[in-house]
C-alpha cells in the first residue's frame, strides 16, 4: 500500500514540474515585455524604449544631413565666407546691409563721393545674378531634406503594415531585411551626392560674385578714366582759348595771317564735340554701375574718387599655383567628378553583387511552415519566369549595366574636361599677368618723361609763339602731344585698375601686395616682385 501511494506522489510531481517550470517562464516574460515604438504613449512619463540598431543608424544619418546643410546655411552669409573671392570688412557689411532690400538707402550710398570698396559691398549686397546664384545654392540645399524622405517612407509603411502576432512575449513585428539593405550606406552616399551638388551651387555663386564684382571693378576704373579725361580736356580747352586771344592779337597787329584763328577755332569746336563725348561716355559708364547695384536709372551717381593703381606686379610663377587652387572653374569640375564618382559607386552598390552575397541576412518573421499554423511552404512549389533554366535571377541587369557604362564614360570625359580647363587656366594667367606688366611699364614711362616733355614743349612753344620765334603748327603740334601724353597716362593707370582686376578673377582670389592694402590675401616682398 506505502508503495503505491509513493508510486501515484512521484507520478502527480513529474506532471507538475513542467507547469511550474512552464509558469515561471511565463512570468519572466510577462514581467519584461516592453510594447513596440508606434505602441508607446509619448504622454505618459516613463523610460524611453530602446530603438534598433537600424533605426538609430538612421536617425544619426538624418542628424547628419540636418547638419550639414544648416552649415551651407551659414556659410551663405558674405561675412562668414572666409574662402570666398572678396571677403570685405565686417563693420562695411553691417553698415550697408540695408541697401539688400532699400534702393533709397543704396542711392544715398553713392550720391556723393564714393570709393571702390563701397561699390563692392553695394555690388554683393544688390546684384541680381548674385542673388539668383544665391536662391539656386538655397534651392539645392533643400536635397539634404530630399534624401532621406523616401526611406522614411518605407520605414513608416512597413512599422503599420507590417504582421504583429499577438501572443506571449515581446510582439516583435517583422521587417523585411530589403528595407534595412544597403542602408545606411546608400543613404550616406546619397548625403555624399547631394554634398557635391551644393559644393558645384557654391563654386558658381563664387563665381557669380566674382564676375560680378570684376564688371564693377572695370566700370569704375573706367569711370576714373574718363572723369580724368574730362579734366584733362577741360584744361586744354582754356590753354587754347588763351592761344586764341594770343592769334587774333597776332593777327591784328599784322604778324600773322588769319589762318592761325582759323586753325585755333577748328580746335576748339574739335575739342568740345570731345568733351560732349566724354561726358556721354560718363553717363553710360554711371548706367553700369546702376545695372550691377540693380538702381532705377534716375538715380544719380556721386563722383568716384580718385585711387592710384597698384605699380607692383607680382611674381609669375607664384599665380599659376594660385590660380590652379582657387579658381572657381576648376573647383566646379571636381565637384562634378566627386558626384559622377558618387554615383556610380551608389549604382553599383545597389545593383551589383558585393564581395559578399549576404547569405547570412535573414528576415526577422516567425518560422511558420509547417504544422497546424504554417503560412508558407518550407519548399517551393512552382518556378517563376526569371528562375527558368538558363534564365537570369535579374532580366534588366543588362539596362542598368549599360548606364553604369555610360556614367563611367561621363566621368572620364569630366577629368579630360578638367584637364583641358587646367592648361586653359595657366594660360589666362599669362595673358592677364602681361597686361598688368604693360600697362606697369607704361605708367612709369609717360608718367616719368613723356609728360613732362610734352609739359615743357608746350611751355616753350607757346612762349616762343608770343614772340614770333616758333611757328604756329609746332605751337598745335605741341598742344596735340601734350592732350595725347595726358589722355595715355590717364588710360594706362585705369588700363592697370582693370588688368589687376582681370588677373584676380583668373586667379580666383583676392592677391596682397606689401605695402598696398587694396589686396587682402597673398603677400609678396620686394625680392618677389617686379
Amino acid at each position: 500500500m506505502n508503495g503505491k501511494i509513493i508510486l501515484i506522489f512521484c507520478l502527480a510531481l513529474s506532471l507538475t514540474n513542467p507547469v511550474c517550470a512552464g509558469y515561471r517562464e511565463l512570468k519572466t516574460e510577462y514581467d519584461s515585455y516592453r510594447p513596440p515604438a508606434y505602441f508607446v504613449d509619448r504622454s505618459r512619463p516613463g523610460p524611453e524604449p530602446e530603438q534598433p540598431v537600424a533605426d538609430r543608424k538612421f536617425r544619426a544619418q538624418q542628424e547628419r544631413l540636418e547638419e550639414m546643410k544648416r552649415g551651407w546655411e551659414e556659410a551663405l552669409d558674405i561675412e562668414g565666407n572666409e574662402a570666398g573671392f572678396l571677403v570685405p570688412a565686417p563693420e562695411l557689411v553691417e553698415l550697408f546691409k540695408p541697401v539688400q532690400t532699400d534702393a533709397d538707402a543704396a542711392a544715398d550710398a553713392i550720391k556723393g563721393s564714393y570709393s571702390l570698396e563701397q561699390l563692392e559691398i553695394l555690388t554683393l549686397l544688390r546684384n541680381p545674378g548674385v542673388k539668383a546664384a544665391k536662391d539656386r545654392l538655397r534651392a539645392s540645399l533643400e536635397a539634404f531634406t530630399q534624401v532621406s524622405v523616401l526611406d522614411e517612407i518605407l520605414r513608416k509603411y512597413t512599422a503599420f503594415t507590417e504582421d504583429i502576432q499577438p501572443g506571449i512575449g515581446p510582439m516583435k513585428g517583422r521587417e523585411p531585411i530589403e528595407f534595412k539593405f544597403p542602408f545606411p550606406g546608400v543613404l550616406a552616399l546619397k548625403g555624399e551626392i547631394v554634398q557635391r551638388e551644393v559644393s558645384a551651387m557654391s563654386e558658381r555663386l563664387e563665381i557669380a560674385r566674382r564676375d560680378a564684382v570684376t564688371a564693377i571693378r572695370k566700370a569704375y576704373w573706367e569711370l576714373l578714366y574718363t572723369t580724368k579725361a574730362i579734366g584733362i580736356t577741360v584744361k586744354l580747352l582754356e590753354l587754347l582759348k588763351h592761344l586764341d586771344q594770343v592769334a587774333k592779337s597776332r593777327y591784328e597787329a599784322g604778324k600773322t595771317s588769319y589762318q592761325d584763328v582759323i586753325k585755333v577755332g577748328i580746335k576748339l569746336e574739335t575739342l568740345e564735340e570731345d568733351l560732349k563725348t566724354l561726358q556721354e561716355e560718363r553717363l553710360n559708364w554711371n548706367s553700369r554701375i546702376r545695372e550691377s547695384l540693380n538702381l532705377p536709372p534716375d538715380v544719380k551717381l556721386g563722383m568716384p574718387q580718385f585711387r592710384a593703381a597698384a605699380v607692383k606686379v607680382p611674381r609669375l610663377d607664384n599665380l599659376y599655383g594660385m590660380a590652379q587652387q582657387h579658381r572657381q572653374e576648376l573647383g566646379f569640375l571636381q565637384e562634378r567628378i566627386s558626384k559622377t564618382a558618387l554615383m556610380i559607386e551608389m549604382a553599383e552598390t545597389m545593383i551589383l553583387p558585393d564581395f559578399t552575397l549576404n547569405l547570412s541576412l535573414y528576415e526577422d518573421e516567425a518560422v511558420n511552415q509547417v504544422g497546424s499554423f504554417a503560412q508558407q511552404n518550407t519548399f517551393p512549389i512552382k518556378t517563376k519566369a526569371s528562375r527558368g533554366a538558363g534564365l537570369p535571377k535579374m532580366p534588366w541587369y543588362g539596362i542598368e549595366d549599360a548606364y553604369l557604362r555610360e556614367t563611367r564614360q561621363k566621368l572620364q570625359a569630366l577629368k579630360e574636361e578638367l584637364k583641358k580647363e587646367e592648361a586653359s587656366t595657366n594660360t589666362m594667367v599669362r595673358d592677364a599677368w602681361f597686361k598688368l606688366d604693360r600697362a606697369r611699364r607704361e605708367i612709369a614711362l609717360y608718367d616719368d618723361d613723356v609728360v613732362q616733355l610734352s609739359e615743357s614743349a608746350l611751355d616753350v612753344s607757346t612762349s616762343g609763339y608770343v614772340v614770333g620765334d616758333v611757328s604756329f603748327a609746332d605751337v598745335i603740334g605741341s598742344y596735340d602731344t601734350w592732350l595725347r601724353a595726358n589722355l595715355a597716362l590717364a588710360r594706362k593707370q585705369s588700363d592697370c585698375g582693370i588688368a589687376w582686376a582681370r588677373l584676380e578673377q583668373v586667379v580666383g582670389t583676392t592677391i596682397r601686395l606689401k605695402g598696398n592694402r587694396r589686396f587682402k590675401r597673398y603677400e609678396y616682398d620686394e625680392n618677389n616682385t617686379r
